[in-house]
């Protein structure tokens, strides 16, 4: 049996090329959420004079918004990248190798988390030439990009279990609309106090709220620690739950 450390660096190195190649395919993953950006800043610009509105201006306050897209469409990219090993007989292959099962998995996710920081990083950077102000500090990038990273494995988590359980790129693809729905049923577009009632109880459900707050409080104000927590705990439980779900799937998918 190939040890885990052996077989982890060599497919985590094919896994990262694979989901950097090619490079004009990573450019919807930016395009998208700078699209948003741009577009409800400008068309929202009034709401900031509400009362009650926290941010200095609806340009920074949906800044974090725009980051968090682009992590879901980078790591959406996992489930397609496995269906591909899949249907290309790659995975079976692997499957006949002394490769620890879940060596075969694990590389995966991590590659998805280091691409989510890389384009995060870029986001930011495309931000800030863009306006959106930064207040996170060394602690706080620390913090911001260590959310990423949880976030992201989360959400490969999904694509990864489709892929095994239906085999079926049709299937996968339908992941695309969940996007929406969990970005914006959200405090994305409106502070959570300025929500109608009904509207503000479904935000509150929604995972991806408290991982979005926590990532405004670091880059609008610095890190509050009660948010940043929170945001941590819920990403944790939101990557703990997927991966878990994708590697029974592929247990399932290897026997």
């Amino acid at each position: 049996m190939i040890s885990f450390t052996h077989a982890f660096k060599l497919l985590f190195i094919r896994a990262l090329k694979q989901t950097t190649r090619p490079i004009a395919a990573l450019l919807p993953s930016f395009f998208m959420p700078f699209f948003f950006f741009v577009v409800n800043s400008a068309g929202f610009k009034s709401v900031a004079k509400l009362p009650g509105f926290t941010g200095s201006n609806y340009l920074a306050f949906y800044a974090p918004v725009a980051l968090l897209m682009a992590v879901f469409f980078t790591s959406g990219d996992a489930g397609f990248e496995m269906m591909l090993d899949i249907t290309s007989g790659y995975f079976e292959k692997l499957l006949l190798t002394p490769v620890p099962r879940y060596a075969i998995l694990l590389p995966r996710i991590a590659a998805m988390a280091v691409r989510a920081m890389a384009q995060a990083l870029i986001m930011l950077l495309l931000l800030r030439a863009f306006g959106a102000p930064y207040h996170g500090g060394f602690v706080g990038t620390i913090l911001l990009f260590g959310l990423v990273a949880i976030f992201s494995m989360g959400w490969a988590g999904i694509g990864l279990t489709l892929a095994a359980l239906s085999r079926s790129p049709r299937v996968l693809q339908s992941t695309f609309v969940l996007t929406f729905p969990l970005t914006f049923v959200t405090t994305a577009q409106l502070p959570l106090n300025l929500l109608p009632h009904g509207y503000r109880i479904a935000v509150l459900m929604n995972p991806v709220t408290y991982i979005l707050e926590g990532a405004r409080s670091i880059m609008l104000t610095g890190p509050d620690p009660a948010k940043v927590t929170t945001a941590y705990i819920v990403a944790l439980a939101f990557m703990a739950l997927t991966s878990a779900s994708s590697l029974l799937s592929f247990r399932k998918l290897s026997h």
